[in-house]
């Protein structure tokens, strides 16, 4: 664990403020109502233990399309074609609107979901080049995570954007060359993986806060705050989600190979812990649109390990990079972790 400054910064942003941004909040779903949710637990609990059924939010990469599945109801299903897509993060930003980043545009588009239009973006391929990550921080900001590329690997690049769009401040990580989400915490840090099998929790004030390395880990995708200095990372090629102690021990496994039959852990990448302690996955299967025929797309895995839902359709859909479980979140609201 180190605490020296780790980039340039053309502006510093106050703790405080950016603490302010991680917030929750509540209420309908396209008009029907839902339990209220806090961060770390935004998703009603399933009513049917036997066979769960889910209202989704799917980034699909090949097929370049922001997809929303209603399980219980298809005639609610819709699809949003990403030009200059595949986007490789999302994130539901109220006012029933979703953000995507493009990394092949080199930035980020804001999708307003009635009208499957293009509301607000800001591209600058050059300078943004390899966007796999923004977020809408609540006072209206946007963190915008770009990964080095080519074969020289060009630091990973963080940018701030005010209410505008326009940048005020740039960071720079010369030991962290990839990256893939970022993910806010209650505290106000950032936490991804990167370099294969590290994780990184770092501040805006310059600091790298913890750095763990999770043995066996093949292009860690996402990495989540569990409470009580867990961490839960989703550890892509490998086919495992790994928990991790305050000591950045790995505790635990979810998924993993051999699979248990009918199954196939190709890469696991965007995850989401519900309320109940069950876990969604996305089970990513390649980058081509007849890779989604080799295996599920999403899983749920129980708080045993014990797979109790998966959701395969290859005609409606490609790999899948991203899921929202939708379940008892409003989009008409800001949420700061989906």
């Amino acid at each position: 664990m180190s605490s020296r400054p780790v980039f340039s910064a053309s502006r510093a942003i106050s703790r405080r403020a950016f603490v302010a941004t991680v917030a929750a909040s509540a209420g309908v779903f396209f008009g029907q109502p839902f339990p209220a949710f806090a961060h770390g637990a935004p998703a009603a609990a399933p009513k049917s233990a036997a066979r769960p059924l889910h209202k989704l939010f799917l980034l699909d990469e090949p097929r370049r399309q922001l997809l929303y599945v209603d399980e219980a109801a298809p005639a609610n299903n819709w699809a949003i074609p990403l030009e200059g897509g595949p986007a490789w993060s999302m994130q539901l930003v109220g006012g029933n609107r979703v953000l995507v980043a493009l990394p092949g545009k080199g930035g980020y588009r804001e999708y307003d979901m009635a009208s499957k239009k293009s509301v607000r973006e800001k591209f600058d391929k050059a300078r943004y080049s390899g966007a796999m990550s923004a977020i809408r921080l609540a006072d209206g900001r946007t963190v915008l995570a770009c990964e080095g590329g080519g074969r020289a690997r060009s630091p990973v690049r963080i940018f701030l954007f005010d209410k505008n769009d326009t940048e005020r401040a740039r960071w720079e990580f010369p030991q962290i060359s990839a990256l893939r989400l970022v993910r806010a915490t209650p505290a106000g840090t950032l936490l991804f993986g990167s370099n294969k099998d590290h994780i990184f929790e770092i501040d805006l004030a310059g600091r790298v806060l913890r750095e763990a390395r999770v043995p066996g880990a093949a292009y860690i995708f996402q990495v989540s705050a569990l409470g009580g200095g867990r961490l839960l990372a989703a550890c892509g090629y490998s086919g495992f989600l790994a928990e991790l102690d305050a000591r950045n021990k790995v505790v635990r496994k979810l998924g993993g190979r051999p699979e248990p039959a009918g199954l196939k852990f190709i890469f696991m990448s965007q995850f989401q812990r519900l309320a109940n302690g069950n876990t969604v996955v996305a089970t990513w299967t390649g980058h081509r649109g007849p890779d989604s025929a080799k295996g599920q797309q999403l899983v749920e895995f129980d708080p045993r390990g014990e797979v109790v839902w998966k959701w395969h359709d290859a005609n409606l859909a490609g790999s899948i990079l991203g899921v929202i479980v939708a379940d008892g979140i409003d989009p008409s609201r800001f949420h700061p972790a989906y």
